[in-house]
């Protein structure tokens, strides 16, 4: 492979003494798009719902490139927002500043040089380009590279691939993972860097078997384009749109101008060749796009600015920022930015758990919760509600009915009961402080029991039959069911608080969650809401429904010897 370089006129400056250097400089947009690579947090779908491709950028928005493209289409018109840019280093690629000598500095601030080399991969097929990206995985997480074959998943994607499917597949279609990480699993497989890495091992796997029939362009939802920016020596941390739309603004102004078949037909006589001549002409017609670039190569500083910087500016969705903090990096690496983006205010912590029990098989909630996506649909629980329920049952607060409000059961039954549930492990736990910090971590008591008690009520109290989605005590789709939605999940975590505080009860290990549930819901009518509740026009999370469907429950719970009318539930509360 040739090498190919750019250079470009630049300030070094250093905003703080232990920080890394930031570079400023200003290039054309078709350029950057040379050398600058964006890697999308982009959903998969396979037969067991959606998961996402290593990445961290949301996917882009047609809609809004057009926009940035017609803004720049008057000449007049400045964005003043740098793209900012940080390093992939790799093997075959440097970018080094170059202080000019005679260039006047002063303290943190350099003039120079910029020079940008990286390897044409124009030519690299497409086993070369996985076998890149899996040697730059194996250089960010170094256990990778003793890691055993997804044999399965290789067995999946040959009788894909033997199928003829894989010739028609859409740019998103994807075979299963070779199994979801159970509950109990190394922290290796939390952040979902692993199931990568077995993705495109598999993929190698497949191509080095097809040989010379093996397809150029991609495999089975992993294109080229894709791998290009996980393999770009400069990572697009943010901005993707404004360099969308510049670049999209370049082309429609070379359109519109006829003197460029003059300039087509001099360059060709010259032996350009085509792609070359389009190359020349876009960059005469492409606006100079300003540029910080992060000289650090470290994936987690990557993510972490990108989160301060939509968190704090242009806020992305609380579902996808959590899942693109939860799943494109791994533990080593998510540990070295858990503080400055606690320091933040952005909850590392919870988006894990939340981002846990999405995904997870062994979670009732797998597959059920958007997470950001732009495949997500409108039948999916919302992250937020499913946040909720995890700090119920994590942090032991706010398990208050929406009727009558006054007394919070989850911490009651903290302070009462936690410190004598032998579901702890005693040794160490000797105060209240010491039973919540034992409870809440990471891999806490709470995590198996939120998984088991919402188990036993998804099997209890609703229908998971995927024929009868519609039904009315189906497990999914909130707009419809009237068992899977935020108040009466509330309600029910709520109440099953409040019997353990009436009951007095302890929880003496994770297998007795299930008996507790059913000693719970003893005499409870199953067919509770499997019922038409005659909702129409009724809008579910309004107060006066929420409080009058905990007020409901919490009366037939405690007394369920008939079944309340139907008509009550489209009722508005009245205390």
């Amino acid at each position: 492979m040739t090498n190919t370089t750019y250079e470009y006129p630049a300030v070094k400056i250093m905003e703080s003494s232990s920080g890394r250097p930031l570079v400023l400089l200003a290039a054309p947009a078709t350029e950057v798009g040379k050398w600058a690579g964006v890697p999308q947090k982009l959903a998969r779908v396979d037969d067991g719902g959606a998961t996402e491709l290593l990445g961290f950028q949301r996917e882009q928005d047609p809609d809004r490139i057009q926009q940035i493209a017609s803004f720049y289409g008057n000449p007049n018109n400045v964005l003043q927002d740098p793209l900012l840019c940080a390093l992939r280093l790799a093997e075959g690629t440097e970018v080094f500043f170059e202080q000019t000598n005679d260039a006047p500095s002063k303290d943190g601030m350099a003039l120079g040089l910029l020079r940008i080399s990286f390897a044409d991969k124009s030519g690299a097929s497409l086993l070369e380009m996985m076998q890149e990206a899996k040697t730059y995985l194996e250089a960010r997480v170094p256990a990778l590279s003793g890691r055993a074959m997804p044999a399965r998943l290789i067995d999946e994607l040959r009788a894909f691939v033997n199928s003829g499917a894989a010739e028609n597949e859409s740019s998103n279609s994807e075979v299963g993972s070779d199994g979801d990480p159970p509950l109990e699993e190394a922290l290796l497989e939390q952040s979902y860097v692993t199931d990568f890495w077995d993705q495109i091992a598999a993929r190698i796997q497949v191509l080095t078997e097809l040989g010379t029939s093996a397809p150029a362009d991609g495999l089975i939802g992993f294109s080229r384009e894709a791998l290009k920016a996980y393999l770009s020596p400069i990572v697009l941390v943010d901005g993707q749109h404004r360099l969308g739309g510049a670049l999209l603004a370049a082309q429609k102004a070379m359109d519109a101008d006829e003197t460029r078949l003059d300039v087509i037909a001099r360059r060709t006589a010259e032996g350009a060749q085509p792609s070359q001549i389009t190359d020349e002409l876009l960059t005469t017609y492409s606006r100079l796009l300003p540029i910080s670039l992060l000289l650090d190569d470290r994936p987690d500083e990557h993510v972490f600015q990108f989160v301060v910087v939509n968190q704090k500016a242009t806020p992305v969705r609380k579902s996808l920022l959590g899942t693109i903090i939860s799943t494109s990096l791994a533990d080593s690496e998510l540990d070295r930015i858990a503080e400055r983006l606690d320091d933040a205010g952005i909850p590392l912590q919870s988006a894990l758990a939340i981002t846990y029990f999405a995904v997870n098989q062994q979670s009732p909630f797998c597959n059920l919760v958007s997470r950001g996506f732009s495949t997500d649909g409108n039948n999916q629980l919302p992250w937020s509600v499913l946040g909720q329920l995890v700090a119920m049952f994590r942090e032991l607060r706010g398990a208050k009915y929406f009727h009558d409000p006054k007394m919070d059961y989850a911490d009651v039954w903290k302070r009462r009961f936690l410190e004598k549930s032998e579901v702890l492990d005693s040794e160490g736990v000797s105060t209240l402080k010491e039973a919540e910090a034992a409870w809440s971590a990471q891999e806490g008591p709470w995590k198996q029991v939120f998984v088991q008690f919402w188990t036993a009520v998804r099997d209890k109290l609703a229908s998971t039959d995927p024929s009868a989605a519609g039904s009315p005590n189906y497990w999914g789709n909130p707009r419809s069911s009237n068992l899977f939605n935020k108040p009466m999940l509330q309600t029910l975590a709520t109440d099953f608080f409040a019997y353990l505080v009436e009951s007095r009860r302890p929880i003496t290990d994770i297998a007795e969650v299930a008996q507790i549930v059913d000693d719970w819901l003893l005499e409870v009518n199953a067919g509770y809401f499997n019922r038409d509740w005659k909702l129409e026009n009724v809008k579910k999370d309004a107060t006066g429904t929420r409080k009058q469907w905990s007020s409901m429950w919490y009366a037939y719970r405690r007394d369920p010897k008939a079944l309340p009318a139907t008509s009550n539930f489209s009722r508005t509360y009245r205390a």
